[in-house]
């Protein structure tokens, strides 16, 4: 499977310019855990709730006067779309990131977390765990269930 096929389409991003108080308030209203930083829709990095804490809770900070610039993972890790999942799951790995944008013919075409692939495998084990009761007779007999039909 691509990482394409996974990955949500509709990536919310923002400027190097935006104050953080902003970037804060629409990851709180779009309920997403970071924005890619885009600049002439080339992404440049991504901004979340954990480097922005540093700013709402420090006193060098004004974060209603402070650009988000100042908080970017400019160590910009981004996978293909043609990716396979596996490949996602190494690179995620290696680098210790939650989350990476996802390019395709050199744009930003999505962005997929590693919350996504534990939804993905949860469901697909679900299918599976589903399959096996509609084939075996031991899940026909009448008794406690341990799953939900």
């Amino acid at each position: 499977m691509a990482v394409i096929d996974i990955a949500r389409k509709n990536v919310e991003t923002g400027t190097p310019d935006e104050l953080v108080t902003d970037v804060v308030r629409r990851l709180h209203k779009k309920e997403v855990g970071a924005l890619v930083i885009v600049d002439d829709g080339e992404p440049l990095g991504l901004v979340g709730h954990r480097q922005l804490s540093k700013a709402l809770l420090s006193d060098e900070f004004a974060p209603d006067e402070t650009p988000v610039s100042e908080f970017i993972d400019d160590d910009l890790v981004t996978v293909d779309g043609d990716a396979g999942l596996y490949d996602l799951l190494d690179l995620l790995s290696d680098t210790g990131r939650r989350r990476v944008p996802v390019i395709e013919d050199g744009e930003l075409a999505g962005i997929i977390s590693i919350s996504d692939v534990v939804i993905l495998l949860g469901m697909e084990l679900q299918h599976v765990a589903n399959t096996i009761r509609s084939t075996s007779p031991a899940y026909e007999r009448e008794g406690p269930m341990f799953f939900d039909r």
